[in-house]
């Protein structure tokens, strides 16, 4: 009869050799207290970013209340103490004061990561005239927060995770080599190599079902709506898995090169730099130097400028602007200043126009490099996914800024008409009034795609220790 192979209980030994040694209680104490501070942190951002929107909302609800009470009472004949600026009877007056908020909800998996809102702002209320809009999406931020980033659970996963996993798994072999339990091992029935293995995979599986309970646990009582898109859920955990995976190939990739646990420890650190911070902030360095933006400062100089020509051409713009708007053209009751004023703010627009393009031009480029190069590190990989995954990319903020530009359009079109005409605005014209409704990115390819090459990366890691194991067994064993 054919003998069949010993039974390992490898996994077994080495899950009570853990919990002897306390590393299961210093895994899950750590993690969820990272994953908890994290995850509240994430949750006050996205509560502040709620509660700003909805503050803003209800001012606006307030400001129309009392817009109609004007308009009621002044098509009434009643006289009502109120500026001449500010009577709501006026379109240019409502267009400049009873603005609508263009904004930008948080999406349901936000808490993630921070991304670019800490820069960009959620909501704007484009004007009917005044400075430009274009020119306020980003705020003023502390300059440190926006070196170190913020405390979310991308912060965690990227950097501080792989931290975990070194010192998991940094003397995975070596410490067995240099108690001499590994010429023990290597002289029963089960190869080395085997397990190296076995005693890898428990380890893995082991921290990964400690986190993934911890992040799914903690985001579900956080208010998460972690299910309402599941495939989005799903592609964060399977980042995350990827993620650990990858450094738990690189540890054992280390203890094969048969050095002592102290190098091991040195050598996965300097990975850990190289990786997760060098190369990082060497790509955006490198895609602000290639392509560097434009000051604000000179954009704001230029407008200036092109603002006192126009003002000189008033007359003659205006010709230009009704020739190129017949619709506009023919009424005689609207006001020859306002009129002037909006044909020279449509020749401001076509002069600024190639300084804001160039801006948006090098921002584009930027990101096509940053795209381009994200393969260089897994860290860019799982950066640049949960972005996507959280609605806080450059890609999503630059999709709302091209819907608040229409949406303006739309609200400067719906008003120049009566003022043209000379028309009064009525009670009846306030439900009319255009409401901007984000549209949000549907689409999170990018990160199944990340999701993919990560665990190529795994799997050409394992190839590379599968050579490298048939080149280092005998100095496995006597080193």
């Amino acid at each position: 009869m054919k003998q069949s192979k010993p039974k390992s209980h490898l996994s077994r030994y080495e899950l009570v050799s853990l919990i002897r040694q306390r590393w299961i209680q210093f895994l899950t104490f750590s993690l969820f207290l990272l994953v908890l501070f994290a995850v509240i942190n994430g949750r006050q951002k996205v509560d502040q970013r709620i509660s700003a929107i909805q503050s803003a909302q209800q001012a606006v609800s307030e400001k129309d209340s009392l817009g109609v009470i004007l308009l009621d009472s002044i098509e009434a004949g009643f006289s009502v103490d109120v500026p001449r600026w500010y009577m709501p009877n006026q379109p240019h007056v409502v267009g400049y004061n009873y603005l609508r908020i263009a904004a930008m909800p948080p999406d349901e998996l936000a808490i993630i990561a921070t991304g670019q809102s800490d820069i960009y702002s959620h909501y704007v209320q484009p004007k009917l005239y005044g400075e430009s809009f274009e020119l306020n999406y980003t705020e003023l931020s502390n300059p440190v927060q926006l070196m170190f980033g913020s405390f979310d659970l991308s912060f965690v996963l990227i950097y501080l995770l792989p931290l975990i996993v070194i010192a998991f798994s940094y003397n995975i072999m070596s410490e067995e080599r240099e108690q001499g339990i590994l010429q023990v091992i290597a002289s029963h029935p089960i190869s080395v190599y085997r397990w190296l293995l076995e005693k890898s995979l428990t380890r893995y599986f082991l921290l990964t079902i400690i986190l993934s309970i911890l992040l799914l646990g903690i985001m579900g009582i956080a208010g998460v709506p972690l299910f309402t898109n599941f495939g989005k859920t799903l592609t964060f955990i399977l980042l995350s898995l990827g993620y650990v995976l990858f450094w738990f190939i690189l540890a054992c990739l280390v203890n094969l090169r048969g050095q002592s646990s102290a190098n091991n420890a040195v050598w996965l650190i300097a990975f850990w730099i190289f990786l997760v911070l060098l190369v990082p902030s060497s790509v955006n360095q490198m895609a602000n130097s290639l392509y560097p933006v434009p000051s604000r400062a000179r954009l704001i100089n230029e407008l200036r400028v092109v603002n006192a020509i126009a003002e000189e051409k008033a007359d003659e713009l205006l010709e230009s602007f009704l020739r190129d708007h017949p619709e506009l053209a023919g009424f005689e009751g609207g006001s020859t200043g306002w009129k002037e004023y909006f044909a020279t703010q449509d020749l401001i627009k076509r002069e600024i126009q190639p300084v804001l393009n160039e801006y948006e031009g090098k921002l584009d480029k930027q990101q096509e490099w940053v795209s381009r190069l994200r393969f260089a590190s897994p860290a860019l990989l799982l950066q640049n996914a949960f972005n996507e995954l959280s609605g806080t990319s450059t890609k999503h903020y630059e999709d709302y800024r091209t819907q608040v530009n229409e949406f303006s359009l739309v609200w400067r079109n719906f008003f120049l008409p009566k003022i043209f005409r000379g028309e009064s605005f009525t009670k009846a014209m306030m439900a009319e009034l255009p409401e901007f409704k984000y549209q949000p990115i549907a689409s999170y390819t990018l990160s199944r795609s990340n999701t993919l090459v990560l665990f190529g990366y795994c799997l050409t890691l394992v190839l590379v220790g599968m050579f490298w194991s048939r080149q280092s067994h005998a100095r496995l064993l006597t080193n």
